[in-house]
């Protein structure tokens, strides 16, 4: 069982054409450092597949909701949504290169991705086997969408980088934080509450554990 992740650039035809080559260089330097990152999880490396879209496969050790979110930190000022499906892949596999896969997985990511563009605030979606998961997954990214939108760019840059060191396992302090921005306890206090940073990760939480329960699920399914 797999994640099959799928990201498209927002309103990337509306760009000036610096602007458009601006945000595809910083898009493969983005995957690049997700391919480094996550290297243990990804089955298949990340790549551009078309100027505006990437994509990338990781198997059921993966983290493909810190990977969506590394990408869309790294992306600012420029917006990217993604869509992440896990399921089957029945294509043989290329590590070097996530092209040429296909299987439940890629399908899921593709009708998800399509649905995300009648919703201009989606900026991350899923979507597993089992209805009711999915539904509850993507009510909970939704919410957190709604946060998002919301944040300041200091808000943003450090809700972003709890976030992904929670689901990383750590718990860094807002002591530890306010030393690293160089500024006091007391504003990075201000900015977490602001944001409704707990919220905000508690979703985030929730959706990377949903959707290893789906692919722990079919797994076992498949084993029957």
């Amino acid at each position: 069982m797999y994640y099959a992740i799928i990201g498209d650039l927002v309103g990337s035809r509306r760009l000036a054409p610096d602007k458009r080559r601006e945000a595809q260089t910083r898009l493969m330097d983005a995957l690049e450092t997700v391919n480094t990152r996550f290297a243990p999880g990804v089955a298949a490396r990340f790549l551009i597949t078309l100027g505006d879209e990437c994509q990338g496969i990781m198997d059921a050790s993966g983290d493909p909701v810190a990977a969506a979110l590394t990408i869309i930190k790294e992306m600012k000022p420029f917006e990217i949504r993604f869509s992440i499906g896990c399921g089957d892949i029945t294509t043989p596999i290329n590590r070097s290169a996530a092209i040429g896969a296909d299987g439940p997985a890629f399908y899921l990511a593709r009708k998800t991705a399509e649905d995300m563009k009648a919703d201009h605030a989606a900026r991350l979606r899923v979507a597993a086997a089992d209805a009711e998961s999915t539904e509850v997954m993507n009510t909970v990214a939704a919410l957190c969408d709604r946060l998002a939108a919301d944040w300041t760019k200091k808000q943003e840059e450090l809700a972003l980088e709890m976030t992904l060191a929670r689901l990383r396992g750590e718990r860094p302090t807002q002591w530890e934080m306010a030393k690293e921005l160089g500024v006091g306890q007391s504003t990075v206090n201000a900015r977490l509450t602001a944001a409704g940073f707990n919220e905000y990760c508690r979703g985030m939480l929730l959706i990377k554990r949903t959707l290893a329960e789906a692919i722990s699920a079919e797994t076992e399914g498949e084993a029957k």
